[in-house]
Parts: C-alpha cells; sequence; structure tokens
C-alpha cells in the first residue's frame, strides 16, 4: 500500500498534485477539506475559511486532532486502495496519524509557491465561496490557518518538496520525474 499527502499554505497547489494523481495515474483522491465542507452543508452553514475552521476547532476539542485524516485512513483500508492520494494535510497531528496508519507507505510531499501574491492570485482564479476577496484578507487567513493548524511545523515532516513558482505543466513535469525517480506510485 503506498498512500501520498499533500501539505500546503492555502493556494500552493496541494489539491492540484494529488488532482493529478487522480486524473493520470487513477489514484483514488481524498480531501480533508471536503469532510469538513460536507459537515458544513449538513449544518447548513456557509462554506467560508472562518466556517470551515470552526467545524476543525470544535471537532478537533471532540474527536482529537488528526480527526480528519483518520477518517480518511479508515476509507483507504476499508476500500482495501493499493495506492491513495490524500490532499488537505495541515498539522503535525495528521501527518503522526498517517504515518502511524501507513508507516513508511505514507509519503509526504510539501507544496509551495515562493510568493504569496501568487498564492493569492492563484484563490481569486478558482473562485470558491471560502477564498478571500482582497489581499489583506488573504494574509489574514493565512496566519488564522497557521494558528489553528501549524501548517508550516506539518511540513517540516515532507519526504519532499515541490515548487509550484510556475505554470501547471511545470508542476506536473516535476511530480512525474518525482513520481518516477523515487518509484512512489509503486505499492
Amino acid at each position: 500500500m503506498k498512500v501520498i499527502g499533500a501539505v500546503g499554505q492555502n493556494g500552493s497547489g496541494k489539491d492540484e498534485v494529488v488532482k493529478y494523481l487522480h486524473t493520470r495515474y487513477g489514484v483514488p483522491f481524498l480531501s480533508t477539506g471536503d469532510i469538513v465542507r460536507e459537515i458544513a452543508a449538513k449544518e447548513g452553514l456557509e462554506p467560508t475559511r472562518a466556517n470551515l475552521q470552526d467545524i476543525s476547532e470544535r471537532y478537533f476539542r471532540e474527536f482529537g486532532k488528526g480527526y480528519f485524516v483518520r477518517l480518511l485512513a479508515d476509507q483507504i483500508y476499508k476500500n482495501d486502495w493499493k495506492i491513495a492520494g490524500i490532499s488537505g494535510i495541515r498539522s503535525s497531528d495528521d501527518v503522526a496519524a498517517l504515518k502511524n496508519a501507513f508507516g513508511e507507505d505514507f509519503i509526504l510531499l510539501h507544496v509551495y509557491v515562493s510568493d504569496p501574491h501568487n498564492r493569492y492570485a492563484r484563490t481569486c482564479k478558482r473562485g470558491e465561496g471560502r477564498d478571500p476577496h482582497t489581499y489583506e484578507q488573504f494574509m489574514r487567513q493565512d496566519s488564522a490557518e497557521e494558528e489553528l493548524f501549524h501548517i508550516k511545523e506539518a511540513t517540516e515532516h515532507a519526504d519532499y518538496s515541490l515548487s509550484n513558482d510556475d505554470t501547471l505543466d511545470d508542476l506536473h513535469k516535476t511530480l512525474d520525474r518525482l513520481l518516477s525517480e523515487k518509484g512512489l506510485l509503486l505499492a
């Protein structure tokens, strides 16, 4: 079994990496964010960043940190997938839960964009309701997410780092090279 996870700040491209694994290589795509958005929908809440953070905090208090990735790990085992991809890994607790569940078969990719202005521009292009409308709001969100999740701490556990400073095609080529050179898709 092989589980490839992506960690990074908002707008870094972590979803893109796991979605590419899905479309190009048939790797099942799982997202912690999707779980939180489903909870928001069930509770009749708008999927704003603030509401999603509130839900995350509430569930972490009730079920412990790393709760959402534990749900995804259970789903991977239940489906008996030989390979899977997880986006939305945020904290060291998430990393620890996945390392506990999969051991050496869990590979963590840190996806980053050097300039926060580029990350902001990318979030504007995707046009999701949870994304901020100004750069200042974006930076406040970054700070709030860092305070809640300690994303930078989680990135220190990454097995590999992928720059997403250039084009989407460049990111895909870099990922293809990494997968090939390191044999990451081999279960």
